[in-house]
């Protein structure tokens, strides 16, 4: 195997840690074969910057009406690791889907992709809760930042030469837009390869379960789910932060997008090297987030992490060339590193053992209704403004957001 062994300690977390990295490894390959090029595939199709928006917006939409749902069949199933690889199943079965859009000539092709990439992210939103809710269950709090640091580390390599391989092969292969489409066709098929050895990993995982443990009803697992989330102090305190932060972090992703490939022009091969800058800080980073929250704290850890992605939006900006952009998405890799693996951690942290899958799922269900709102005020304010002006306040939304979790701990 290509894994360290000394990246492992005991036999029974063993297993699980090197499973964790190699179904982090396949779901990596088949994320970044083709998600980072879905607008600029989007665009290639005719996609208007409305259209482009709700790319953003819609799948967060969908999510709103699949994660509470999701969640109570996850808890009411018994069984979280089986219903999980169902769910995950599914989710890949899109990829085959979006391989077809180019062949449909009877309706609007960027809206039948932005319409199937929406409806995509209901199996997806709850399968990606139910791998956090089991992780919860397979590592300790202690050895949660190990093996979601490993995991990431490994992931991010293959992450970095996929997303170089596919841009390289989008840009020099293709002669014109139409073998370009093609080229993307044959890429959701490989996904889909990938995407179905990630479900076999994760089957593979050694979870306990406690048959002793308590399940509830359906109704009486929301309602507990319901009273936590309201009258839980930390966790509501979690929440406003949270919030806070992601409804910035979301105005910016179409605003991202534009600037990249329509105000700056970029094909397939900058779009790979954007994400490759981005992705090798991540892997050089990717532990060291992991040690300095172990050491310090996941609050101060937070707060510098998203202060850093909150002068993304301003270093877009300032960048009046693709090469700019290159660099300063090494800034904003190591991040985004940090940022989603003390998120991660802190929402288990703020979360109990029992029902935490639909507390998750109520949680992801405030997020995404940000998430279908922000992206569209984001592309309205450009409209309004200026695009450097509209990346410039949703930078300052975003330091409002990691102000707050900074001072999180105090009124806790």
């Amino acid at each position: 195997m290509f894994i360290s062994k000394k990246a492992f300690r005991t036999k029974p977390r063993n297993h699980n840690l090197e499973i964790n990295i190699y179904n982090g490894i396949f779901y990596a390959v088949a994320i970044n074969l083709v998600n980072p090029y879905f607008a600029k595939f989007a665009e290639r199709l005719g996609a208007s910057d409305y259209e482009l928006a709700f790319l953003n917006s819609w799948p967060a939409f969908v999510s709103i009406f699949a994660l509470i749902p999701g969640a109570l069949l996850i808890e009411g199933f018994g069984n979280k690791k089986k219903s999980t690889t169902f769910i995950m199943f599914a989710h890949k079965l899109f990829y085959l889907a979006l391989a077809t859009v180019p062949f449909i000539n009877q309706i609007s092709k960027p809206w039948l992709f932005v319409f199937l990439v929406g409806l995509m992210n209901f199996p997806g939103s709850v399968y990606l809760m139910g791998y956090q809710t089991c992780i919860g269950d397979l590592f300790s709090p202690r050895e949660r930042s190990h093996a979601m640091g490993l995991r990431n580390r490994y992931s991010d390599l293959f992450r970095l030469a996929i997303t170089l391989i596919a841009g390289q092969l989008l840009t020099r292969i293709p002669q014109n837009n139409q073998e370009v489409i093609f080229l993307y066709q044959i890429f959701f098929l490989i996904a889909f390869v990938f995407g179905i050895l990630e479900v076999i990993t994760f089957n593979r995982f050694k979870l306990h379960i406690d048959r002793n443990q308590k399940i509830l009803s359906t109704r009486a697992s929301l309602k507990e789910a319901f009273a936590f989330v309201f009258h839980d102090r930390e966790f509501k305190i979690f929440l406003m932060c949270s919030l806070t932060f992601y409804f910035g972090w979301q105005m910016g992703w179409p605003l991202f997008n534009i600037y990249l490939i329509k105000t700056l022009g970029a094909n397939e091969a900058w779009l790979s090297a954007v994400s490759i800058a981005s992705g090798l800080s991540s892997i050089l980073t990717s532990t060291l987030w992991a040690k300095f929250a172990d050491k310090y704290g996941n609050t101060l850890t937070i707060a510098i992490a998203t202060f850093g992605m909150s002068i993304t939006p301003i270093l877009y900006a300032m960048s009046s060339s693709l090469w700019m952009l290159v660099v300063f998405n090494v800034i904003i890799g190591i991040s985004i590193a940090g940022t989603i693996l003390v998120l991660f951690n802190m929402l288990l942290e703020v979360t109990p053992d029992q029902n935490r899958t639909t507390i998750i799922s109520i949680y992801n269900t405030f997020i995404a209704i940000s998430a279908t709102i922000a992206p569209i005020i984001g592309v309205a304010i450009k409209d309004m403004t200026h695009i450097k002006t509209a990346l410039i306040i949703v930078g300052c939304l975003r330091l409002l957001g990691s102000f707050t979790f900074y001072l999180r701990k105090r009124f806790a």
